[in-house]
Protein backbone atom coordinates (compact mmCIF):
# COMPACT_ATOMS: atom_id res chain seq x y z
CA UNK A 1 0.00 0.00 0.00
CA UNK A 2 1.23 3.31 -0.87
CA UNK A 3 2.82 5.83 1.71
CA UNK A 4 -0.42 8.38 1.81
CA UNK A 5 2.19 10.81 4.09
CA UNK A 6 4.87 10.82 0.94
CA UNK A 7 3.82 13.28 -2.06
CA UNK A 8 5.03 10.11 -3.80
CA UNK A 9 2.63 7.65 -2.01
CA UNK A 10 -0.50 10.60 -3.05
CA UNK A 11 0.83 10.51 -6.52
CA UNK A 12 0.68 6.55 -6.55
CA UNK A 13 -2.63 6.44 -4.99
CA UNK A 14 -3.98 9.04 -7.34
CA UNK A 15 -2.62 7.36 -10.56
CA UNK A 16 -3.63 3.40 -9.19
CA UNK A 17 -7.40 4.64 -8.34
CA UNK A 18 -7.76 6.07 -11.78
CA UNK A 19 -6.74 3.47 -13.93
CA UNK A 20 -6.01 0.65 -12.30
CA UNK A 21 -9.20 -1.77 -12.78
CA UNK A 22 -7.92 -4.00 -9.88
CA UNK A 23 -7.83 -1.36 -7.51
CA UNK A 24 -10.83 -1.71 -4.74
CA UNK A 25 -11.20 2.31 -5.18
CA UNK A 26 -11.20 1.88 -9.19
CA UNK A 27 -15.12 1.45 -9.13
CA UNK A 28 -15.47 4.75 -7.74
CA UNK A 29 -13.11 6.65 -9.73
CA UNK A 30 -11.87 5.29 -13.19
CA UNK A 31 -14.85 3.01 -13.63
CA UNK A 32 -16.85 6.77 -13.09
CA UNK A 33 -14.67 7.99 -15.60
CA UNK A 34 -12.11 10.40 -13.41
CA UNK A 35 -8.81 10.80 -15.18
CA UNK A 36 -5.40 12.60 -14.04
CA UNK A 37 -4.71 15.17 -16.18
CA UNK A 38 -1.59 14.99 -18.63
CA UNK A 39 0.68 16.94 -16.87
CA UNK A 40 0.41 15.29 -13.21
CA UNK A 41 1.30 12.16 -14.84
CA UNK A 42 4.68 13.42 -14.39
CA UNK A 43 5.26 12.14 -10.73
CA UNK A 44 7.77 15.46 -10.76
CA UNK A 45 5.61 17.73 -12.01
CA UNK A 46 2.71 17.09 -9.61
CA UNK A 47 5.55 16.89 -6.92
CA UNK A 48 6.56 20.74 -7.69
CA UNK A 49 2.95 21.58 -7.62
CA UNK A 50 2.45 20.10 -4.18
CA UNK A 51 5.54 22.15 -2.93
CA UNK A 52 3.95 25.71 -4.59
CA UNK A 53 0.74 24.79 -2.94
CA UNK A 54 1.41 24.09 0.83
CA UNK A 55 1.90 20.36 1.14
CA UNK A 56 2.88 19.54 5.26
CA UNK A 57 3.17 15.21 5.84
CA UNK A 58 -0.30 13.88 6.61
CA UNK A 59 -2.45 16.56 3.71
CA UNK A 60 -4.33 14.86 1.22
CA UNK A 61 -5.02 15.36 -2.03
CA UNK A 62 -8.69 16.71 -2.33
CA UNK A 63 -11.15 17.26 -5.67
CA UNK A 64 -12.71 20.35 -4.99
CA UNK A 65 -15.55 18.91 -7.44
CA UNK A 66 -15.80 15.30 -7.04
CA UNK A 67 -17.55 14.81 -10.65
CA UNK A 68 -14.40 16.33 -11.76
CA UNK A 69 -10.65 14.53 -12.30
CA UNK A 70 -7.56 15.35 -11.13
CA UNK A 71 -5.70 18.26 -11.97
CA UNK A 72 -4.43 22.08 -10.19
CA UNK A 73 -7.37 23.56 -11.39
CA UNK A 74 -9.75 21.30 -9.24
CA UNK A 75 -7.49 20.11 -6.52
CA UNK A 76 -6.50 21.36 -3.07
CA UNK A 77 -4.13 19.94 -0.38
CA UNK A 78 -6.26 19.61 2.97
CA UNK A 79 -7.40 16.91 5.55
CA UNK A 80 -9.90 14.25 4.68
CA UNK A 81 -12.90 14.32 6.02
CA UNK A 82 -12.28 17.23 8.85
CA UNK A 83 -15.71 18.74 9.67
CA UNK A 84 -13.90 21.19 12.15
CA UNK A 85 -13.92 24.22 10.24
CA UNK A 86 -11.52 26.16 12.12
CA UNK A 87 -8.74 23.79 12.41
CA UNK A 88 -5.21 24.37 10.93
CA UNK A 89 -5.89 22.07 7.66
CA UNK A 90 -9.14 24.02 7.24
CA UNK A 91 -7.65 26.93 7.34
CA UNK A 92 -4.58 25.84 4.97
CA UNK A 93 -8.03 24.45 2.47
CA UNK A 94 -9.22 27.97 2.46
CA UNK A 95 -6.07 29.26 1.80
CA UNK A 96 -5.34 27.65 -1.19
CA UNK A 97 -8.72 28.67 -2.30
CA UNK A 98 -7.73 32.24 -1.95
CA UNK A 99 -4.69 31.64 -3.79
CA UNK A 100 -5.98 29.98 -6.56
CA UNK A 101 -8.53 33.58 -6.95
CA UNK A 102 -5.73 35.75 -6.77
CA UNK A 103 -3.60 33.18 -9.58
CA UNK A 104 -6.65 33.41 -11.26
CA UNK A 105 -7.22 37.54 -11.52
CA UNK A 106 -3.80 37.96 -12.60
CA UNK A 107 -3.93 35.53 -15.03
CA UNK A 108 -0.64 32.98 -13.96
CA UNK A 109 -0.08 29.69 -12.64
CA UNK A 110 2.67 30.35 -10.29
CA UNK A 111 3.45 33.65 -7.70
CA UNK A 112 6.62 34.09 -9.35
CA UNK A 113 5.28 34.64 -12.70
CA UNK A 114 3.38 37.56 -11.58
CA UNK A 115 5.34 40.97 -12.32
CA UNK A 116 4.63 42.18 -8.63
CA UNK A 117 7.19 39.14 -7.60
CA UNK A 118 9.95 41.41 -9.54
CA UNK A 119 8.56 44.38 -7.00
CA UNK A 120 8.51 41.98 -4.10
CA UNK A 121 11.76 41.12 -4.85
CA UNK A 122 13.67 44.44 -5.15
CA UNK A 123 12.08 45.51 -2.22
CA UNK A 124 13.30 42.67 -0.53
CA UNK A 125 17.06 43.28 -2.32
CA UNK A 126 17.07 47.51 -1.23
CA UNK A 127 16.38 46.98 2.96
CA UNK A 128 18.52 43.44 3.02
CA UNK A 129 21.26 42.49 0.34
CA UNK A 130 24.39 44.94 1.04
CA UNK A 131 25.48 44.15 -2.27
CA UNK A 132 22.15 46.20 -3.87
CA UNK A 133 23.43 49.61 -5.43
CA UNK A 134 20.49 50.63 -3.50
CA UNK A 135 21.00 49.68 -0.16
CA UNK A 136 22.76 52.81 0.92
CA UNK A 137 19.39 54.72 0.40
CA UNK A 138 17.15 52.33 2.22
CA UNK A 139 18.68 49.40 4.56
CA UNK A 140 21.74 51.34 5.25
CA UNK A 141 19.13 54.10 6.74
CA UNK A 142 17.10 51.69 8.39
CA UNK A 143 14.61 51.17 5.96
CA UNK A 144 13.09 47.43 6.19
CA UNK A 145 10.43 45.33 5.34
CA UNK A 146 7.52 44.30 7.64
CA UNK A 147 7.37 40.65 8.63
CA UNK A 148 3.96 40.12 6.63
CA UNK A 149 5.69 40.84 3.68
CA UNK A 150 8.67 39.45 4.00
CA UNK A 151 8.00 36.05 6.18
CA UNK A 152 7.13 32.61 4.96
CA UNK A 153 3.92 33.94 3.12
CA UNK A 154 5.48 37.22 2.51
CA UNK A 155 5.12 37.47 -1.73
CA UNK A 156 1.56 36.34 -1.08
CA UNK A 157 0.46 38.85 1.13
CA UNK A 158 2.03 41.40 -0.89
CA UNK A 159 0.95 40.31 -3.45
CA UNK A 160 -3.15 40.42 -1.86
CA UNK A 161 -2.44 43.36 -0.73
CA UNK A 162 -1.36 45.23 -3.87
CA UNK A 163 -4.63 43.22 -5.66
CA UNK A 164 -6.71 45.58 -2.97
CA UNK A 165 -5.12 48.80 -2.85
CA UNK A 166 -4.94 49.66 -6.65
CA UNK A 167 -2.21 47.95 -8.50
CA UNK A 168 -1.89 48.09 -12.19
CA UNK A 169 0.66 47.67 -14.58
CA UNK A 170 3.01 50.12 -14.96
CA UNK A 171 2.37 51.58 -11.26
CA UNK A 172 5.38 51.89 -9.21
CA UNK A 173 5.38 50.82 -5.41
CA UNK A 174 5.38 54.09 -3.03
CA UNK A 175 6.55 55.18 0.36
CA UNK A 176 3.73 57.85 1.72
CA UNK A 177 6.96 58.89 4.44
CA UNK A 178 10.20 58.37 2.58
CA UNK A 179 11.73 57.91 6.05
CA UNK A 180 9.84 54.79 7.16
CA UNK A 181 9.90 51.11 5.54
CA UNK A 182 7.72 49.13 3.72
CA UNK A 183 4.61 48.12 5.32
CA UNK A 184 0.67 48.18 4.43
CA UNK A 185 0.34 51.82 6.20
CA UNK A 186 2.76 53.45 4.82
CA UNK A 187 2.79 52.11 1.06
CA UNK A 188 0.69 53.18 -2.60
CA UNK A 189 0.70 51.98 -5.61
CA UNK A 190 1.61 55.27 -8.31
CA UNK A 191 2.76 56.75 -11.31
CA UNK A 192 6.45 56.84 -11.52
CA UNK A 193 6.05 60.78 -11.79
CA UNK A 194 3.98 60.61 -8.53
CA UNK A 195 6.55 58.59 -7.34
CA UNK A 196 9.59 60.68 -8.51
CA UNK A 197 7.41 64.16 -6.74
CA UNK A 198 7.69 61.96 -3.35
CA UNK A 199 11.49 61.05 -3.95
CA UNK A 200 13.52 62.42 -0.56
CA UNK A 201 15.99 64.02 -2.25
CA UNK A 202 13.76 66.21 -4.14
CA UNK A 203 14.02 69.96 -2.94
CA UNK A 204 10.59 71.39 -2.56
CA UNK A 205 9.64 75.26 -2.63
CA UNK A 206 6.72 76.84 -1.18
CA UNK A 207 4.59 78.08 -3.72
CA UNK A 208 0.70 79.56 -3.55
CA UNK A 209 0.68 78.10 0.02
CA UNK A 210 2.03 74.72 -1.06
CA UNK A 211 5.16 72.52 -1.08
CA UNK A 212 5.98 71.31 -4.75
CA UNK A 213 9.33 71.00 -6.65
CA UNK A 214 9.99 72.46 -9.77
CA UNK A 215 8.59 70.27 -12.14
CA UNK A 216 5.10 70.85 -11.12
CA UNK A 217 5.79 74.45 -10.33
CA UNK A 218 6.46 74.78 -14.16
CA UNK A 219 3.73 72.29 -15.40
CA UNK A 220 1.45 74.94 -13.36
CA UNK A 221 2.87 78.02 -14.24
CA UNK A 222 3.46 76.76 -17.71
CA UNK A 223 6.61 77.19 -18.34
CA UNK A 224 9.79 75.80 -19.29
CA UNK A 225 11.35 73.05 -16.90
CA UNK A 226 14.92 73.34 -17.86
CA UNK A 227 14.79 77.25 -18.00
CA UNK A 228 12.96 77.72 -14.94
CA UNK A 229 15.81 75.09 -13.18
CA UNK A 230 18.24 77.09 -14.97
CA UNK A 231 17.48 80.57 -13.31
CA UNK A 232 17.04 79.11 -10.05
CA UNK A 233 20.09 77.00 -9.95
CA UNK A 234 22.43 78.91 -11.87
CA UNK A 235 21.79 82.45 -11.52
CA UNK A 236 20.47 82.24 -8.13
CA UNK A 237 16.56 83.61 -9.27
CA UNK A 238 13.80 83.40 -6.58
CA UNK A 239 11.20 81.23 -8.56
CA UNK A 240 9.49 84.88 -9.13
CA UNK A 241 12.32 86.25 -10.33
CA UNK A 242 12.93 83.29 -12.90
CA UNK A 243 9.16 82.88 -13.72
CA UNK A 244 8.82 86.79 -14.68
CA UNK A 245 12.56 86.42 -16.62
CA UNK A 246 11.09 83.83 -18.57
CA UNK A 247 8.13 84.89 -19.96
CA UNK A 248 9.96 88.56 -20.44
CA UNK A 249 12.10 86.66 -22.53
CA UNK A 250 8.74 84.98 -24.42
CA UNK A 251 7.35 88.27 -25.48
Amino acid sequence: MADLNSIGGIHYEMMRRCYNENSVAYKDYGAKGIKVCDEWHDREVFRKWCKENGYMKGLRLNRIDSTKDYCPENCVLGKKNCKDKNSAHQKLYRNIRQNKAIKEELGIERYVDSPLYRKHRGMLERCYDEKSVSYPYYGARGIDVCFEWRGKDGLKNFIAWSMRNGYKCGLSLDRIDNNKGYYPENCRWVTMEEQAINKRRNKKYEWKGQKLILAQISRLENVSYGKLYCRIKDKHMSIEEAIADIRKGAE
